[in-house]
């Protein structure tokens, strides 16, 4: 995952505009009794109302910051549900034990597959060989080892994750046994190219899909600004280094 050129911290929350309605994709609806386990680009007929996505479950406490997610379509933030499109969509990665050699590319979701990025110099990237993925799935979270801040800020492939004022988390994916595919989603040169935005949600980053994501597409990641506005300069450089490190430059 090597990138797009630097980009300035003037992105809204969500930059896309919303997309169409929901086509038809494979989900995983969970319920406090069973899961049933479905993917992106096989559609599970037992479930038509919903497709088979997995579907978070409603949360009983009182949400901090980090618990909310955002709706695409309403361009709202929500905790449970969005009262209008219903809960939150999530794709879980294939499971595959820490420490196998190319683990990072055998947790690939079922559709997704790592390809020669189509950016100049950005080396391989992700994209969709399955079903349209529509506005609001959400991938994740981005795994790799809790690094010091030294070491995450000369690496490219990592984020930072807000704790409190005084304290942050570090997450590096640059060893391949010890992260997933997210490590191979490159860096949006520009808001018309941007298909995803990162953002913190529970101690972790995921990915949230802002437009639909045709079959053939590449994946191409910005990131929430409600994400970034606690983590000042120190976002800003690791952020920039992840989409700066092959010297591409920005288009505008």
């Amino acid at each position: 995952m090597k990138a797009g050129g630097t980009r300035r911290r003037s992105l809204r929350s969500s930059p896309c505009s919303p997309g169409p309605s929901h086509p038809q994709v494979v989900k995983t609806e969970q319920t406090s009794d069973e899961t049933t386990a479905s993917s992106v680009g096989h559609v599970d007929s037992t479930d038509g109302q919903n497709g088979g996505f997995l579907k978070k479950p409603i949360k009983k406490e009182e949400p901090e910051d980090e618990d909310y997610l955002y709706c695409e379509y309403c361009r709202s933030f929500f905790t449970n549900e969005c009262n209008v499109h219903g809960p939150a969509v999530f794709v879980p990665d294939t499971p595959v034990p820490m420490g196998v050699t190319d683990r990072a590319v055998q947790t690939l979701p079922p559709g997704l597959e790592v390809q020669t990025s189509r950016i100049p110099d950005a080396g391989l990237g992700v994209f969709n060989n399955g079903e349209i993925i529509p506005v609001g799935v959400h991938f994740g979270p981005y795994e790799g080892d809790l690094v010091d801040k030294e070491e995450a800020m000369s690496s490219g492939y990592a984020w930072v994750i807000y704790k409190s004022k005084q304290c942050e988390e570090y997450i590096d994916a640059k060893r391949e046994m010890h992260a997933n595919w997210m490590r191979y989603v490159n860096c949006a040169r520009n808001n018309d190219e941007q298909n995803l935005v990162a953002f913190q949600y529970q101690g972790g980053i995921l990915y949230r899909s802002c437009r639909p994501i045709k079959p053939g597409q590449e994946l191409l990641l910005s990131y929430e600004e409600k994400y970034a506005k606690d983590l000042g300069i120190t976002f800003d450089y690791i952020y920039n280094r992840k989409c700066s490190v092959n010297g591409n430059a920005q288009t505008v």
